[in-house]
């Protein structure tokens, strides 16, 4: 086999040896325990700066979910590993974040879903899909649902494509949300939706999402992601 031939199957297809390295590296590490961070808005949190209502940083925020379940901060050795599964074709990434949160729940993080929950991954735009040739958010929502033996359907589409939102100023960041995404015909009416991402980072992106799915009937969101990103962190400026 020619080595130009062996170089396309690695680009197209993640290795045996890399999936071996992931199981290596994420062996010793555990995520973050719920009381280390806000549920309401995901970020770090020491014990006893949250109440009900939220922290410090979303206090006087009026998000669209009712809380948010993440499995680290956005850091080493978190942020290693979602830059392989965006950027170095290491897809099998998102299985793993999507059973390390489905852990979480089933250990309490999560609480309690009805019997009418299905799990929405974010979406992406479709010339964003064909360059990646994934949406990572739907890999780990569909490893998620499946852990928790609950359905896991595209509830939203993104219409119009923009650029990243981490090339964009946080003031700008809604504006260029507009009309990008949008809830697919159904009637969610008594659903309640876990919403999928990898990483939130200002929350423009899942509040735009979730927004959508209560314009479509849906009665609660609940938000999973598998890193929670400070804007002000220098790791922010390559998710």
């Amino acid at each position: 086999m020619s080595s130009a031939l062996v170089g396309l199957i690695d680009d197209l297809f993640p290795r045996a040896r890399d999936t071996a390295l992931n199981a290596d590296s994420a062996r010793d590490w555990k995520p973050d325990r719920p009381n280390v961070y806000c549920r309401r808005c995901g970020a770090s949190a020491g014990r006893g700066s949250t109440t009900d209502k939220g922290c410090a940083r979303c206090i006087d925020s009026r998000p669209a979910w009712s809380d948010v379940t993440r499995l680290s901060q956005y850091g080493s050795p978190i942020s290693t590993w979602i830059v392989a599964m965006k950027f170095q074709r290491q897809w099998t990434w998102g299985t793993w974040f999507g059973q390390q949160l489905a852990q979480v729940v089933r250990d309490g993080g999560g609480g309690g879903d009805t019997g009418d929950t299905v799990v929405c991954p974010v979406p992406m735009h479709w010339r964003r899909r064909w360059l990646r040739g994934y949406n990572q958010a739907d890999l780990i929502a569909r490893a998620f649902a499946k852990s928790l033996d609950l359905p896991c359907t595209s509830l939203l589409r993104r219409p119009k494509a923009t650029p990243p939102q981490t090339q964009v100023v946080i003031a700008d960041r809604e504006a260029n949300l507009r009309g990008a995404i949008a809830a697919r015909p159904i009637d969610l009416k008594g659903c309640d939706v876990w919403l999928v991402d990898d990483v939130k980072t200002t929350g423009s992106t899942l509040n735009r999402c979730a927004r959508a799915l209560k314009q479509a009937g849906a009665r609660r969101i609940r938000v999973a992601v598998a890193a929670v990103a400070d804007p002000k962190n220098a790791d922010f400026k390559i998710l």
